[in-house]
């Protein structure tokens, strides 16, 4: 088993039939969608870096609008 960017242990091939299944995971562009934990970890790796600017501030706008859903939807 492999360990995926999210985070998430997947084997080589394997269906994720229940990402599917889950109302609110998936999204039209990616199929994880973007959470605080996981924009802090970018935005700090991009400080100590100093690369993917612009990618942290995207980051940061997708965690922010996926948590205001979250918290609209009564999660």
């Amino acid at each position: 088993m492999s360990r995926g960017s999210d985070g998430r242990e997947t084997r080589a091939g394997q269906n994720r039939q229940d990402d599917r299944e889950r109302p609110g995971t998936r999204s039209s562009r990616t199929s994880v969608r973007m959470t605080v934990e996981r924009a802090r970890a970018i935005q700090s790796h991009a400080d100590r870096t100093g690369t993917q600017q612009d990618f942290k501030a995207r980051a940061q706008s997708a965690a922010a609008r996926n948590a205001q859903d979250s918290a609209e939807d009564g999660e």
